[in-house]
């Protein structure tokens, strides 16, 4: 199927005949398509077929097409500059309060393996959060005993026996 090109009367490729395009490339008036790159996710990207025009368009809108290191065309647009920090005035920080009633880490050791003989784990952890509710311990304190009787608790009764007989000793 060969086919000339009602303008200039030239042999036409068959995929152009087969388009339904009657001129050749040289004489038609119909602006070629360019492509623009779609990403809608950052591993997938699609082409789009659009005009030139269009495609400089999209162009200047795509964040993606713009160009690292170029000018800015816009008259208003200046380089942004990070502001100065602003001084801040130093004001003296208020006093801690002291607690002197807190109770000493082996006095509250032995409290803990007390209540921990007599009630058990949960209620001697329920008696450690009091107290340090009450300011009666401080939180490293409740975290060494706590971490103390758990190790306890997980011992096999014959060796939790041998422990506490070790620590009465």
């Amino acid at each position: 199927m060969i086919e000339k090109c009602i303008k200039c009367d030239a042999t036409m490729p068959d995929e152009r005949v087969h388009l339904g395009y009657r001129e050749c490339v040289e004489c038609s008036s119909v602006e070629p398509y360019s492509a623009h790159v779609v990403y809608p996710h950052k591993t997938g990207a699609f082409v789009q077929p659009v005009s030139s025009s269009v495609k400089k368009d999209l162009q200047r809108l795509d964040r993606r097409a713009v160009k690292v290191g170029g000018k800015i065309n816009a008259p208003q647009a200046r380089e942004w500059k990070m502001p100065e920090p602003k001084k801040q005035k130093v004001s003296p920080q208020p006093k801690q309060k002291v607690f002197t009633n807190q109770v000493t880490f082996n006095d509250s050791f032995k409290q803990c393996i007390d209540t921990y003989k007599q009630k058990g784990y949960v209620v001697t952890v329920n008696y450690l959060k009091q107290l340090y509710k009450k300011n009666k311990i401080t939180l490293t304190t409740k975290t060494q005993l706590v971490n103390v009787l758990t190790s306890i608790h997980m011992l096999d009764r014959k060796t939790r026996k041998k422990y506490f007989r070790r620590i009465n000793a």
